[in-house]
This record gives C-alpha cells, structure tokens and sequence, in this order.
C-alpha cells in the first residue's frame, strides 16, 4: 500500500554550528492511520511537525503527500497549498468571531455548509454557534479548531499538543472523542505530544523522538513492551533494568549504554511475587521489602536485592510490610 505521507531522511539545522533539531528522519503514514510523535523537551517533535506542515524548510531530505512533493532538491511547496491542515497549540481561534464564523472562515468550508454542520453536531458544538471563543470552554475551543481544520477536508491532519491545555479531569473524555471524532471522518491524523498516555490511547503507531533522531517506530504496545534503550523505557513510564544474566528466558532486551550491559526493561506490574524460599526458577530475584506505598489501585514495593532496587507492584489486598522477604519472577505475557 502506497503512503498517504512519506518523510525520507529529512534534517533542520537552526544556526551553523547547532546539532540538528531534526536529523535524518524517515517514516509513513498510511491513509486514515493516527500517528504520535512523542520525545522530551528539545527532542525535535515540533520542529518535525512544522516541517511537514510547510512551516520550516529542511535542509536534507523530501516530503510526499500522496502524489506531491512538498519539500526535496529545488521543491518547495508553501503550507497554504499543501493538502494538510494544523491545528495549533493555543486552537488559534478568532477571539472577535462567533463560533460559526471560526468553523466557516475558510473558502472550501463555505462551499460545503452541510458537510461542516454534520461536523458541528458530531463534535456537539451545534448549540454553540452563536458564541464568542471566551464563552465556552478549553475542551470546547478544541473541537471549534478541530471542526474549522476538518472543514477544508484534508488529506492529512496536523497538530500541535493537542490536550495540553485541558485539566486531568477532561482529559480522558476529550481524548476518546478526538478518537471517535478521527474514526467517524476517516481522518489521517499526526499529532506531536509530550504526554505518552495520549499516544498509548489514541495512536496507531508512535515515533519517538530523541536529540531530533526517529530512534524507535512502532505501535504503542511495541514501544512500551519492547524499548530499544533506556530513553524510550523511561519516556512510558517506571521500569526496572535487569541484566538479561538474571532474567535469561526475556523475549526482549537491549543494550543500555549506561551500565554497558544487556538488560532487560521490566515493568513494575510485570512482576510477580511470592514469599521468599517459595519454589522459584532460575529467573526469580530476591530481597527485603525497603518500603510499601499505597497508590490506590495497587501497593508499590521498593525492593532491595544484593545487585539492585526494584519496583514491583502488587495488589492492595495483599499483606506485605516493610523488611518482608519476598521473590520475584517477571510475568512476559
């Protein structure tokens, strides 16, 4: 299958003699697939997606989508004519226009005023037309951007942090509407995000970014399950790194530059625990429980063995205080 979108080994480089913000990325994205771009601060995320957009200019590389090249040797197409539209950080709304006038500013949305009402009623912002930017609400200026952006029926969508401005408590219900909303209009989505729980719900596959290098591509389960180093194990959350010495039956492991050793990335609910002594393989740690920490769902053990300290995560029924002797094996399911 041809991609809707192809970045082959593009590069941006701000100042002679900075490291290049964006280095020899390559990736596809394929029509109506939703694709995250996720890294720390400075890892080239956003400088990726202006590049796509048309909002930076590479000095290496190309840029497809479908049959157009946007960016290659002697090709630039300005953003206005590529077939994408970008939903930025701040929404970009009109403060002094209603909410109907932001979702019909542009032409093509004018010409298709039924196609955009079915988007009004789909995102359930049909009763707020009459309304100014300041009268409604964070996650609701969010679906007028979104709805304005989808009204020009792009090939692909772009955005910029897309629930950063949102409160805990909206974010996951903005974020399964976003989704709903993708499905619904078949749309191709790119979305930069500094936030892993965004990408792991919503994307189909995710680019992590490191010192503006693609270092891993792959789907949510893929990055998290199997990191290709210590950055990405980190990037989704706790984990321990086991020498694959003393876990050899891991399906995975990687090289960690730190410790110069083969580990494994094991993730604090991945063990399981049983009191020490207990029949045990030659995969089972042992240690004393250094501390115990309620977390709500689930109890958080610190646990220290003769070569490290672990986290592990049990259930909150069960008994266990500090100075108990546990085991623990990891569960690779």
């Amino acid at each position: 299958m041809k991609a809707l979108l192809a970045v082959g080994e593009i590069s941006k480089t701000f100042g002679a003699n900075e490291q290049p913000a964006v280095d020899e990325v390559s990736f596809d994205c394929q029509k109506g697939e939703v694709l995250a771009i996720v890294g720390g601060s400075g890892s080239g995320k956003t400088t990726l997606l202006r590049l796509i957009a048309g909002l930076e200019i590479p000095e290496l590389g190309e840029i497809k989508l479908g049959e157009v090249k946007t960016n290659g040797p002697g090709t630039f197409l300005p953003p206005e004519k590529r077939d994408c539209a970008l939903v930025f950080q701040d929404y970009a709304l009109f403060p002094n226009m209603t909410v109907e006038q932001n979702v019909f500013f542009g032409k093509t949305a004018k010409q298709r005023p039924e196609q955009v009402r079915k988007l009004l009623q789909l995102t359930k912002i049909s009763d707020l037309a009459k309304r100014f930017p300041h009268q409604i609400s964070g996650g609701e200026q969010q679906r007028v951007a979104l709805v304005r952006a989808l009204a020009t029926q792009p090939s692909l969508l772009l955005l910029d942090e897309p629930l950063s401005h949102l409160d805990p408590e909206l974010r996951d219900n903005v974020r399964a509407q976003l989704l709903n909303l993708f499905k619904e209009t078949r749309t191709t989505a790119l979305f930069v995000s500094h936030d892993t729980e965004d990408a792991m719900a919503m994307a189909d596959r995710v680019i992590v970014m490191r010192q503006g290098q693609a270092i891993q591509v792959g789907t949510p389960a893929e990055v998290y399950s199997k990191p290709l180093d210590r950055y990405t194990a980190l990037l989704f959350g706790k984990t321990n790194f086991v020498p694959l010495d003393l876990i050899p039956n891991a399906p995975h492991h990687f090289h960690d530059e730190r410790s110069n050793k083969e580990v494994v990335s094991i993730r604090p609910h991945d063990w399981q625990v049983i009191e020490k002594d207990s029949d045990s393989s030659n995969s089972t740690i042992s240690g004393k429980v250094s501390s115990v920490r309620y977390k709500g769902t689930h109890l958080e053990l610190k646990i220290e063995s003769e070569s490290m300290c672990i986290l592990a995560n049990v259930e909150t029924s069960r008994t266990v205080k500090e100075g108990d002797g546990v085991t623990l094996f990891p569960s690779f399911d």
